[in-house]
């Protein structure tokens, strides 16, 4: 695959997903103002509740299925299979989580919230899951087939619709409007993406038979269940320490950790969706070719810095204007855990592309493993920095765990795979965390520094990394052609060379 296909995909997810981030961005503003600290940590708790259990209830379908999809894309009949299987997960997944939640309602709110006060709202949290659920399903058809342009529009319709209706439920009925909030958008995701996989080519020739499809659901679960396991885990890890921050510091810190959360997935979501919409399964077909796969996760990764590396130094360098623009003042304890889940990102930007390399392998026992390592020692870091750091353990805690997760993907990839980073990679890592750091120290001096500094780095590295980006398309087209136009006024010492060496 050619740096310009990578670049081309990732722009179309990156693109909806700059949409999406704007959407959340103003939804999040909104709510700040309407319900305050507390409203947003109740939110959190809500999404945290739903997110573990579509996770748990999809039992990683939605990954087996995409990497499953990728493989049979030549196979008519396979692919006919594999999405009726899906079909079938869907709906009986997603009736089991609506009856689950409605009869343990009281349980899990009195675990969540050390009350029975929610429960009615946990309830309806079963359809948040079933309508997720779903969505996740069709979009995995979409993704698995390639079709990047209608996930896009799933992803933007479905954001803007669900929080206009979202919003316009908590300012009717405050609080008690949340929950509306929360269904909104998935229930959207799901009609749509339904819609789109509908136009999908047809579903093969052959006969329907239960035995076949029996035998494909059990395959799907039986490869994704450890998935399953690892995004459990994953999901559940902010509701464990928004658990343990509520209980410590109260639920107004709880609120203050997930604006912090939620800037962090935001602003780095949009490449986490890219490589997971298009480079999972490019990745997927080709991973039996090593040295082309190994060139696909370092491109992907210079890209992911290129891009997003930029937008986190620059949050770095604005934390302390961009918290009370995109929340209120009342969120003022939240700045400086931006700050540390910024840096950390800077590093978890790399790992993340080597992360794919054991799920496009059927690797999954590696990736829950390392997961699971991950996860321990997040939470374990928050629980024994918080008594001796406050709040801020919860940043300083994910940026350390970030740098483990870094080291652990590619400790474990080169032992089971012979990966190795390209040169070029290793040093726009470097270049992006020296960045970071500096912008760091500045923070502690004033934050004018740190807005000057910080601004001063990721300018340059934005205009390295557009003329980096840039070298490395091949070919014409308006992309290339356009790129190429405002790239040549830039002229940044070691960015060509660098780029000339990676081709």
């Amino acid at each position: 695959m050619s740096f310009k296909s990578l670049v081309r995909s990732t722009l179309v997810i990156g693109s909806s997903s700059a949409v999406t981030t704007l959407v959340g961005v103003v939804r999040v503003k909104v709510l700040a103002l309407l319900v305050g600290p507390a409203g947003i940590g109740l939110l959190g708790v809500f999404a945290g509740i739903a997110s573990a259990g579509t996770t748990l209830t999809a039992l990683g379908s939605d990954t087996s299925g995409t990497r499953q999809l990728a493989l049979d894309k030549e196979d008519p009949e396979a692919r006919a299979r594999v999405r009726r299987a899906l079909a079938a997960i869907a709906i009986v997944h997603g009736a089991i989580a609506i009856l689950t939640f409605y009869l343990l309602r009281t349980e899990i709110a009195r675990w969540a919230f050390g009350s029975t006060d929610y429960a009615w709202e946990v309830g309806l949290l079963g359809i948040v899951v079933a309508c997720s659920m779903v969505a996740g399903l069709q979009i995995a058809q979409l993704q698995g087939l390639g079709r990047v342009n209608d996930i896009a529009r799933v992803n933007i319709l479905s954001a803007i619709l669900g929080t206009a209706f979202g919003l316009a439920a908590v300012w009717l009925w405050g609080l008690a409007g949340l929950i509306l909030l929360v269904l909104a958008q998935p229930a959207l995701a799901a009609i749509l993406a339904t819609a789109f996989a509908a136009n999908l080519p047809n579903r093969g020739t052959g006969r329907l038979s239960w035995h076949h499809l029996a035998a494909d659901w059990r395959r799907i679960v039986r490869q994704g269940s450890p998935y399953m396991l690892s995004f459990l885990v994953l999901a559940l890890v902010p509701l464990v320490i928004r658990a343990i921050v509520v209980h410590d510091l109260g639920i107004e810190a709880a609120g203050h950790f997930h604006a912090a959360w939620t800037m962090s997935v935001i602003y780095i979501g949009f490449l986490l969706n890219a490589m997971s919409a298009d480079y999972f399964p490019r990745l997927t077909a080709i991973v039996g070719d090593r040295p082309a796969a190994i060139r696909l996760v370092n491109d992907q990764a210079q890209l992911g810095m290129a891009i997003g590396g930029v937008a986190l130094v620059g949050m770095l360098a604005l934390a302390p204007l961009l918290v009370p623009l995109l929340y209120s003042r009342a969120f003022t304890p939240a700045i400086e855990i931006v700050e540390w889940q910024a840096f950390g990102n800077l590093m978890k930007l790399a790992g993340w592309p080597v992360a794919f390399l054991a799920m496009a392998r059927g690797r999954s026992s590696q990736f829950l493993l390392i997961e699971l390592v991950w996860s321990a020692a997040l939470l374990g870091l928050v629980v024994f920095g918080l008594p001796h750091f406050g709040l801020v353990a919860t940043g300083m805690a994910f940026a350390i765990a970030c740098a483990m997760f870094l080291v652990l993907q590619t400790v474990v990839a080169y032992w089971t795979y012979g990966f190795i980073w390209r040169r070029g990679t290793v040093l726009m890592l470097l270049a992006f965390l020296a960045s970071g750091s500096i912008t760091m120290l500045a923070a502690r001096h004033s934050v004018l520094w740190q807005a000057i500094v910080g601004s001063v780095c990721a300018v340059a590295l934005g205009l390295g990394s557009l003329h980096f980006i840039v070298t490395r398309i091949e070919g014409g087209g308006r992309l290339a052609d356009f790129a190429r136009k405002w790239s040549a006024r830039i002229r940044i010492p070691g960015a060509g060379r660098l780029a000339a060496r990676e081709g």
